[in-house]
C-alpha cells in the first residue's frame, strides 16, 4: 500500500473532527448502558434513528472522546487516516499519528499508532457514516484501529472479521434501531423537555404513532410545544385522514430520497393495507412481481421491515403516502383488499379493509359478527378502533354491548355502563352485572342479576348462575357461593378466601403462567401474578412478593390497564410493608391511590388500608381512622375485604404501641373473617388479639391460630402480630407458657426465630439487645440507648469481654480493671461494676442468660443479643468473595472504641491491621470476577485506613485501568509513594511494574 503523502492535512478538515452540537436532548440511562457496555460498539440503524445524537449527546458521560465524522473520500485509507490523526491530535500523545504520516509511515501503522494513542488516553473514538468503510481497501486499516475504543456508526450492517472476533470476546456489541427507538418513558420525558404537558394516553398514542422512531418523536415533540399539533387529537393512521400524514411529510422525503419510480409506486398503492404479502399484492394490485419488490424495499433498511413471508412500512410513512393517493384510488385498492381478505378468511384484515373503503355497513356486520371472539382473544383496541368510525346508522344493540364489553376491559366503567345503556335488556343487565363482578362490588351486582336471570334461557341462563355465585364469593360468603356452582373451588381467589394459602398461592401462579407478554385483556383483581403477591406478602415472603407486583405493573403497563397498575402499585405497597420499609410502602400506596382516582371506587381500598397501617403505627390515630373509614365505605359490600381492613388498620395501632386502640378493630375482624368462614384471617385476628391483651383466655384461641399457621410467628408476614423477630419470640415464649399442651409442635417456629427449644419468658426481651464496641462502646435495646450504666468501668468491662470472644476468669477481669486496688476493694468495685453491667444487659430477662458470671465471665450471643466485633471477625475470617463480605466490609467502623485496658488495644491494633488487608483481598476478587466498580470501593476504603497498603493500592490501580481511567491509576500510584516515602519506603518491584504496565512504559 501506497504511503502517505506529507499534504495528508488538505484530505481532512477539521469541522469532520468537531462533535455535532446537540439541543433538547433527554438523558437515557439505558442507552448509555449499552453504549458502555463493551470496547468496540457499532451503533447500525437506518436514517432518522439519532445515531448521531445519541452519541453527542452522551459524550460527556463516556468520558475521554474525540470525534470523525466520514464521507465517500475515507474509502481511501490515506484519506481515513489523515482524518484519524487529526480526530486524536487533542490527546496526550495524539500528535505521534501526525508524525508517523509526515514520515511517510502506512495507512495500518498509522491506524495502530491511533489506537495506543486512543487506550494510552482512556479514549473513546466515534465514527459517524462508518458505512463508508465497507470497502475491501479499510478493512486492514480498521483491524488495527479496533485495538482501541470505538464506536462505529452506520446505516448499514458492518460485516469484518475482526468485528466478528472481538464478538465472540465480549469485546464488540450492537445497538440496533429497536434499542435506539425511544420507549414510552423517555418519549414522556422527551415531552416533558420540549415544555408539554401530556396524560398518560396522550403519551401511549403519541409513542404509538411514532414507535419511538427518533426524529419522528423528535418533531412531533417540537410541534407539539409549538401548537402545531394537539396530542389528544391524534388520529388512527389506519383510517381516514391521519392528521400526521402531512406533518411528516419530510421525513418520507428524507426516507424515500432516490427510490426507484416502480418501487415507488407499489409502495404508494400498497400503503392502504397494514402488512403486505407477495399474494395480497398479487391478487389486489396485479403486480406479478411482488415478492421480488417486496424483498428489494425490505433490503434497503428503511422502508419495510420483513417478519417471516410479511412486510410492513412505519405508521407514519405508510400515511405520508396514502396521502398521495389519487381521489377515490385509496378506496377502491381499500376495496379490492377487502373482498380478497374476505375470500382468504381473514375477517380482521377485511374489517379494516372495508372501513377504508367506507364500506361501514359490511363493517359493522362483521364486528357484531366476530367482536366478541377478539375480546375473548384480548384484542380490545382493535375493537375499539373498529367501533370508532362506524356513523350512527349502523350502530345496532349489539354493538352497543360490544362497545360496552370493550371499554370494560379497558377498565372505563362508566363508559361501559353508558353503553351497555343502550343495548338490549339482557346484555345490559348482564353488562351491569359484569362491571360489578370485575370491580368487586357486590351490593351493586343483586339487581341486574336479578333482572338478567328472568330474562336469560339455556346457556345464558348457566352464566348469570355461576355470575351469582362468584357475586356470594365476593360478598363473604363462600357458602352460598359453592352451593350454587361448586367449581368455584378450584379457584384461587375461593382457596384465599377460605383460608387454603399454600394451595391459593399455586393455582394463581399457574394462572400467572400464561398472562406475560401475549395479546389478552387485563383481567383486573383476576389477575394471577397480582394474588400471588398479595399471598406472598400474607405468607412473609416479601422479596418474592415485590417481585410479583413489579411483574404485574409491567403487564398492567404493557396492557394499559391504570386498574391493574394501581392494584400492582397497593401489592408493591403490601410487599414494602412486610420487608419493613415504611417509606417505600407509603410512596407505592400513595401512587396506588392516585392511579386509582376516577376508574372505580373499589380500587382506592387497598391503598387507603395500607396507608391506615403506616398511618396508625406513626402515631396518627386521626389520619388513620380516616383512611380506614374511607376504604370501609369503598368496600362495596365485600365482607371478606371488609374485615381486611379492620385488621390492618388494628395491627397499625397495635405495632405503633397502642393495644387498647386495636382491641375494637381486632375483635371486629375477628367476627367478620369469622362469619366469612375465612379461617386465616380468623387466625391473624385471634393470635393479634392475644398479643393486644396477653390474657391467658385468649391462648386457646391464639394457640390454635398458630399451629394451623406457624408462619404469623416465625417470619414477619403482612399480618404478624409483631413485625419485630425478638417481639415475635417473646410472644411465642408467653403463650408456650400459657397453654403448655398445645406448645409441643412449636419447635420449628422457636427455631425459625434463632433458639434450639422454645424460650420461656424470662429468656426474651422482647427487643433486639446490640453491644457495639467497634467506635464506641454503647448497648441498645430495639434500637434505643440503654439505661444509664451506673459504673463507668462497667464500659470498660463490656469492652474486656468483647474482646475475649470465649471468656476469661474472674479474677483476670478484675485485675485488668482494678490493677492497683487492695484485694478486697478491688473484689467489691468489681462486683459492683459486674452488677451494673448486668442490670445494663439483661434488663428484661433472667440474670445469666446473656451474661455468664461466676469464676469464668462471657458474653453469651444468641438470636437477641448481638456483638458487633464478633460479626466483624466472622466477615474478616470468611474467604474472599463469601456473599455479603464486601458490602460487610465496607460498613465496617475504622477500628474498636478507645481504651486504657491492654486486652482492647491489642485487638484494636488486630482490627486496624486486619480490616484493610481483608478490603484488599475483596478487591483482588471483585477485580478477577470483572466488578471493577466494587474492587475500586473496596480497595479506597483500604487506602482510607492505610494509605500505605501495597496490595490495596495494586488493586486500586487496576480496577482504574478496567474502567479506563488511566489518570486516576496514576494519581492511585503517587499518593502510594508519598505515604511510602513518608514511612522511608519506597514500592515493591511488583508495584513498580504493574505501574509501568499500566503506563505503557516499557518493561
Amino acid at each position: 500500500m501506497a504511503a502517505v503523502t506529507s499534504d495528508w492535512r488538505e484530505h481532512a478538515p477539521l469541522r469532520r473532527a468537531r462533535p455535532p452540537q446537540v439541543r433538547g436532548a433527554v438523558a437515557r440511562p439505558r442507552l448509555l448502558a449499552l453504549l458502555r457496555s463493551a470496547r468496540v460498539v457499532g451503533v447500525v440503524a437506518p436514517a432518522g434513528y439519532g445515531k448521531t445524537t445519541a452519541l453527542a449527546a452522551h459524550l460527556p458521560e463516556l468520558g475521554r472522546a474525540c470525534w470523525l465524522t466520514l464521507d465517500a473520500d475515507d474509502a481511501d485509507p490515506q484519506v481515513f487516516v489523515a482524518g484519524l490523526a487529526v480526530a486524536v491530535a487533542g490527546l496526550p500523545g495524539g500528535e505521534a499519528p501526525g508524525a508517523l504520516l509526515d514520515a511517510g509511515a502506512s495507512p495500518r501503522r498509522v491506524a495502530a499508532r491511533v489506537a495506543d494513542v486512543l487506550d494510552a488516553a482512556g479514549a473513546l473514538l466515534v465514527l459517524d457514516e462508518a458505512q463508508q468503510l465497507s470497502g475491501p481497501l479499510t478493512g486492514g486499516v480498521l483491524h488495527e484501529l479496533l485495538g482501541g475504543r470505538v464506536a462505529l456508526l452506520s446505516r448499514t450492517p458492518l460485516t469484518s472479521p475482526e468485528l466478528t472476533r472481538l464478538e465472540l470476546t465480549g469485546d464488540y456489541v450492537r445497538v440496533s434501531a429497536p434499542d435506539l427507538a425511544f420507549t414510552r418513558d423517555e418519549f414522556a420525558e422527551l415531552l416533558a423537555a420540549h415544555g408539554v404537558t401530556a396524560g398518560d394516553a396522550e403519551v401511549r398514542l403519541a409513542h404509538a404513532v411514532t414507535e419511538g422512531w427518533p426524529i419522528a418523536a423528535r418533531f412531533l415533540a417540537q410541534a407539539a410545544a409549538q401548537g402545531r399539533v394537539r396530542l389528544a387529537a391524534l388520529g388512527n393512521l389506519d383510517g381516514g385522514e391521519p392528521q400526521l400524514g402531512t406533518l411528516f411529510a419530510y421525513l418520507a422525503q428524507e426516507v424515500l430520497g432516490p427510490l426507484d419510480p416502480g418501487l415507488r409506486a407499489l409502495l404508494t398503492r400498497s400503503s392502504v393495507f397494514e402488512e403486505l404479502t407477495p399474494e395480497l399484492l398479487e391478487g389486489v394490485l396485479d403486480e406479478a412481481r411482488a415478492g421480488t419488490l417486496l424483498g428489494a424495499l425490505a433490503s434497503g433498511g428503511t422502508f419495510l421491515t420483513r417478519t417471516g413471508d410479511t412486510y410492513r412500512a412505519h405508521p407514519l410513512l405508510r400515511a405520508h403516502l396514502r396521502g398521495l393517493l389519487a381521489p377515490g384510488e385509496g378506496r377502491g385498492i381499500a376495496a379490492r383488499g377487502a373482498a380478497y381478505f374476505e375470500r382468504t378468511g381473514r375477517p380482521r384484515r377485511a374489517l379494516a379493509a372495508h372501513l377504508q373503503a367506507g364500506n361501514t355497513g359490511r363493517a359493522a356486520e362483521l364486528l357484531a359478527e366476530y367482536g366478541g371472539r377478539w375480546l375473548d382473544q384480548g384484542r380490545v383496541t382493535l375493537v375499539e378502533r373498529s367501533l370508532a368510525p362506524l356513523p350512527e346508522r349502523d350502530w345496532t344493540p349489539a354493538l352497543h354491548a360490544l362497545a360496552g364489553d370493550a371499554l370494560r376491559l379497558s377498565s372505563r366503567y362508566a363508559e361501559a355502563l353508558e353503553a351497555y345503556g343502550r343495548a338490549g335488556p339482557l346484555a345490559r343487565a348482564l353488562g351491569e352485572a359484569q362491571v360489578a363482578l370485575d370491580t368487586v362490588q357486590p351490593d351493586l351486582a343483586w339487581e341486574p342479576l336479578d333482572t338478567a336471570e328472568v330474562l336469560a334461557t339455556g346457556a345464558q341462563a348457566a352464566r348469570v348462575q355461576r355470575m351469582r355465585a362468584e357475586n356470594y364469593l365476593n360478598a363473604g360468603d363462600p357458602a352460598r357461593a359453592l352451593a350454587l356452582h361448586p367449581d368455584l373451588a378450584l379457584g384461587a381467589r375461593y382457596a384465599l378466601r377460605s383460608g387454603r394459602l399454600q394451595d391459593a398461592l399455586a393455582l394463581s401462579l399457574d394462572a400467572a403462567r400464561g398472562e406475560a407478554g401475549g395479546a389478552r385483556a387485563a383481567q383486573n383483581h383476576r389477575e394471577g401474578l397480582l394474588l400471588a403477591s398479595f399471598l406472598h406478602a400474607v405468607l412473609g415472603q416479601p422479596g418474592e412478593a415485590a417481585r410479583r407486583a413489579r411483574e404485574g405493573l409491567a403487564e398492567g403497563e404493557r396492557l394499559e390497564s391504570r386498574f391493574v397498575r394501581s392494584l400492582a402499585l397497593a401489592r408493591l405497597g403490601h410487599a414494602e410493608v412486610t420487608a419493613g420499609r415504611g417509606d417505600e410502602a407509603r410512596a407505592a400506596y400513595e401512587a396506588s391511590l392516585a392511579l386509582a382516582q376516577d376508574v372505580v371506587p373499589r380500587l382506592q381500598v387497598e391503598p387507603r388500608l395500607g396507608l391506615a397501617y403506616l398511618d396508625a403505627r406513626a402515631g396518627l390515630p386521626g389520619d388513620a381512622a380516616g383512611q380506614e373509614a374511607r376504604a370501609l365505605a369503598r368496600a362495596g359490600g365485600d365482607r371478606y375485604v371488609m374485615g381486611l381492613t379492620r385488621l390492618t388498620a388494628a395491627l397499625g395501632r397495635l405495632h405503633g404501641g397502642d393495644p387498647a386502640g386495636a382491641l375494637p378493630g381486632l375483635r371486629a375482624a375477628h367476627e367478620v373473617f369469622g362469619t366469612c368462614g375465612d379461617a386465616f384471617g380468623t387466625a391473624a385476628a385471634a393470635l393479634a388479639l392475644y398479643a393486644a391483651t396477653g390474657q391467658e383466655e385468649d391462648a386457646p384461641g391464639a394457640a390454635r391460630a398458630l399451629s394451623a399457621f406457624p408462619f404469623l410467628l416465625a417470619r414477619r408476614s403482612l399480618l404478624s402480630p409483631a413485625p419485630e423477630r425478638a417481639a415475635r419470640a417473646a410472644l411465642l415464649a408467653r403463650l408456650a407458657a400459657h397453654t403448655p399442651d398445645a406448645a409441643a409442635g412449636w419447635l420449628p417456629v422457636a427455631r425459625a426465630l434463632g433458639y434450639g427449644r422454645l424460650p420461656t419468658p424470662g429468656e426474651v426481651p422482647g427487643v433486639d439487645v446490640r453491644v457495639q464496641v467497634l467506635g464506641r462502646v454503647s448497648v441498645t435495646r430495639g434500637g434505643q440507648a440503654a439505661r444509664e450504666w451506673g459504673r463507668a468501668r462497667a464500659r470498660d468491662l463490656l469492652a474486656l469481654l468483647a474482646v475475649h470472644e470465649g471468656g476469661l476468669a474472674r479474677e483476670a477481669a478484675q485485675e485488668a480493671l482494678f490493677p492497683n486496688a487492695d484485694p478486697q476493694v478491688g473484689e467489691r468495685n468489681f462486683r459492683v461494676t459486674l452488677h451494673a453491667l448486668g442490670q445494663v444487659l439483661e434488663e428484661g430477662v433472667t440474670s445469666g442468660t446473656f451474661l455468664e458470671r461466676g469464676d469464668w465471665l462471657r458474653l453469651r450471643p444468641g438470636p437477641d443479643l448481638g456483638i458487633d466485633l464478633f460479626g466483624a471477625r466472622a466477615h474478616l475470617s470468611a474467604p474472599p468473595g463469601t456473599p455479603g463480605r464486601a458490602e460487610a466490609l465496607l460498613a465496617l467502623p475504622a477500628g474498636l472504641a478507645d481504651s486504657d485496658l491492654e486486652a482492647v488495644r491489642s485487638e484494636a491494633q488486630r482490627y486496624a491491621a486486619l480490616l484493610p488487608e481483608a478490603l484488599a483481598s475483596e478487591a483482588d476478587h471483585a477485580l478477577h470476577a470483572a466488578r471493577p466498580d466494587l474492587a475500586a470501593r473496596l480497595a479506597d476504603r483500604a487506602l482510607t485506613l492505610d494509605p500505605a497498603h501495597e496490595p490495596a493500592a495494586r488493586a486500586l490501580m487496576r480496577a482504574h485501568h478496567a474502567r479506563a481511567n488511566p489518570a486516576a491509576a496514576a494519581r492511585t500510584y503517587a499518593s502510594l509513594r508519598a505515604a511510602l516515602a513518608e514511612l522511608g519506603l519506597t514500592p515493591l518491584p511488583e508495584t513498580e511494574t504493574l505501574h509501568r504496565a499500566l503506563a505503557g512504559q516499557e518493561w
